[in-house]
């Protein structure tokens, strides 16, 4: 086979529930170009025998001798990836048809951009579409800013110039937020895109990678916020992170005190900025406004409370 343009990367490990369902709709693509490296991470199950029952010369086989993990298993595939671009893939999604053909076609035609996403529909463990997307709509230039708090791509839905991607690839000690690092470091260096249109289904299930919530998850988010703070020279304290842990998730605001510090780590993020000129001050601004409302609706059982601490905040004098 020719060298291909894209090459679509999936790990997988114990998935014969699923992964029929994602191989096929790989293979069935309107795009065609591409090789499909499917690593095995030493599955038990007999998702290996499935995946041979494809009978595709794009499917490149990868079986670890044991189960090594997802940041292994994802720099296995990168490391023999010979496309221009690269897919990442997790094996219980579904792609749409034109999926790939459409994040190819927007590649090319915008070179200034080096990653794309795009929006995401849910389905759950029997494959029904539930009412719950993903809709993200943030202009380019606010990615960056955004990424300082959230994860603003789907693992399943980018397309990536391999050029842009670090040497390393994914980082290890970074497990279930692997992606996210990888994505922040991309747009340090890179702009970034969500196409504006459905082009996955990403299944919702107990035995999901994310595992959001969990005490490793929560670990290593904190140790993603220490590395990603590190480049406005913050060493947030161990109170802050559980601030900004508190900002990305959606448990609730019970005292005033405690959204009286978010307004706190926020203001430090802005004026730390204003200093270094890292992000467009106007831009990060706004995307810290966004935060600081999302935080004050969680704290709405303060009531008066919250209501004029949101008032009288310098923060919310960064919408005027």
């Amino acid at each position: 086979m020719s060298t291909p343009v894209l090459s679509i990367i999936m790990p997988v490990y114990n998935r014969e529930r699923y992964i029929t369902a994602s191989v096929k709709s790989i293979i069935s693509q309107t795009f065609s170009d591409f090789e499909f490296i499917i690593v095995n991470d030493g599955s038990t199950d007999k998702t290996e025998e499935i995946i041979k029952s494809f009978k595709d010369e794009r499917i490149i086989l990868i079986n670890n001798e044991q189960n090594r993990g997802i940041v292994y298993s994802r720099n296995k595939g990168l490391s023999v990836a010979k496309g221009k671009y690269v897919g990442m893939f997790d094996s219980d999604d579904t792609a749409f048809p034109d999926k790939f053909e459409d994040q190819i076609n927007f590649l090319k035609d915008n070179p200034d951009i080096g990653m794309v996403g795009s929006w995401v529909k849910h389905i759950d463990e029997n494959g029904t579409v539930l009412k719950n997307k993903w809709k993200l709509k943030a202009k380019s230039k606010f990615i960056p800013a955004i990424m300082l708090f959230r994860n603003y791509f789907v693992q399943s839905t980018v397309v990536i110039r391999k050029n842009v991607i670090p040497e390393a690839g994914y980082s290890e000690g970074f497990d279930i937020v692997e992606d996210s690092k990888m994505w922040f470091d991309v747009s340090l260096k890179s702009k970034a895109a969500n196409i504006q249109k459905y082009l996955l289904y990403y299944r919702v299930h107990t035995g999901g990678v994310s595992n959001t919530g969990s005490e490793k998850h929560i670990k290593n988010s904190k140790k993603l916020f220490k590395y990603i703070f590190n480049y406005l020279q913050i060493n947030p304290t161990e109170k802050e992170l559980d601030l900004h842990y508190l900002i990305k998730n959606q448990k609730k605001i019970n005292t005033i005190k405690e959204l009286k510090g978010v307004e706190q780590w926020l203001l430090k993020i802005a004026n730390q900025n204003k200093i270094l000129q890292i992000y467009d001050q106007k831009v990060l601004e706004k995307v810290i406004f966004n935060r600081w409302i999302k935080s004050c609706n969680k704290a709405k059982s303060l009531h008066i409370k919250m209501i004029l601490l949101l008032l009288k905040s310098k923060l919310t004098r960064y919408i005027f």
